[in-house]
């Protein structure tokens, strides 16, 4: 069954990503930077190695932008119940998310969504978010698009460790095209 999740995972993120590329007469096809032959990255593991420690939940990098020619970057993470960002927003990305299992509480804008395992989400860019994990656990796959600086951006903030000062955190959020608007998501 869990092999199933994440095929339909997949299968919804390509769907969206492809729905995001370029005609074929605008694609810059010299192959600068985008991936010409298939691979694998197991579950536990993230592209290049890279895998994110933020906030208590961890990030793994699966596609990278230096393997789409920067069209998008694919994560996968896994939280505790509680566990979610401050409402922020993306001023030149869009994101998709794919519950693979549990229960989260999505705001977007004004609207709030519950999600749960086989449910998607797409929020686009220049509308604040942010979401809650309503079960003991959840594991989520999301993409963003384009992938800009969000590698970097997770990276940072990784490094930056749980005693960082929300103004740290903010400084980075605005040199990575993002900005925190407002708290956590509380029930």
């Amino acid at each position: 069954m869990e092999n199933q999740s994440r095929r339909s995972a997949l299968k919804a993120m390509s769907a969206v990503a492809i729905g995001t590329t370029l005609p074929h007469d605008q694609e810059d096809n010299s192959g600068g930077g985008t991936q010409e032959k298939p691979f694998v990255i197991r579950e536990a593991a993230g592209r290049f190695d890279e895998l994110y420690h933020i906030m208590g939940f961890v990030l793994s990098l699966k596609v990278s932008g230096k393997d789409t020619n920067e069209q998008l970057s694919m994560y996968f993470g896994t939280y505790k119940k509680n566990d979610g960002p401050p409402l922020h927003v993306h001023y030149k990305q869009d994101e998709q998310f794919y519950i693979v299992e549990g229960e989260i509480l999505f705001q977007v804008g004004a609207e709030r969504y519950t999600l749960k395992s086989g449910d998607t989400i797409y929020l686009p860019r220049n509308v604040p978010h942010t979401f809650l994990v309503l079960s003991e656990t959840a594991r989520l796959f999301f993409q963003i698009n384009p992938s800009g600086k969000t590698e970097a951006f997770f990276k940072k903030l990784s490094e930056l460790g749980p005693t960082a000062s929300m103004d740290e955190v903010q400084k980075l959020h605005l040199a990575h095209d993002l900005s925190i608007v407002g708290p956590t998501l509380k029930v």
